[in-house]
């Protein structure tokens, strides 16, 4: 690992789990050069950024979110998708998913159906045809209103 980490059976960590009050493992805290706590929250802060969280400040952790937000108002506000014929799946923010797409943790945004608790990313909602080769994201999408299904 690139950062300090304690071994399993440290006896340290109950010292440590206390000062920090972590309930459960694994858990990161970042502590900044001057030896003060930047945050206890580090885990999810590289669970849902990867290494786009660091220095973990407010201010770019902050950032970070606006750009998310930036990028997701180009997206449709519902979809229909192959996986979930049933139901359309709205836009929605999610605090952590399992993606039925991809079988990965998603965090941030999902397309999601409340009635069925389905989630995609958005990249797994919104992928463009492997057949096509297209880039451009609108491409291969017919929307009504609100509403866009693959063509």
């Amino acid at each position: 690992m690139p950062w300090l980490a304690l071994p399993f059976g440290d006896g340290r960590k109950q010292l440590l789990s206390r000062k920090f009050k972590i309930q459960g493992i694994p858990a990161a805290v970042a502590i900044g050069p001057s030896g003060r706590t930047i945050t206890k929250e580090a885990r999810m802060h590289l669970t849902a950024y990867g290494a786009d969280a660091f220095p973990f400040t407010e201010e770019h952790l902050k950032q970070l979110e606006e750009e998310i937000e930036e990028k997701a108002k180009g997206w449709p506000e519902k979809v229909k998708h192959e996986l979930h014929t049933e139901h359309e799946l709205i836009r929605a923010k999610r605090k952590a998913y399992i993606c039925k797409g991809c079988r990965e943790t998603g965090y941030s945004w999902s397309f999601y159906c409340k009635q069925c608790d389905f989630d995609l990313h958005p990249k797994c909602a919104l992928k463009d045809d492997e057949d096509t080769g297209s880039e451009k994201g609108k491409e291969g999408w017919v929307c009504d209103g609100d509403v866009c299904r693959r063509a």
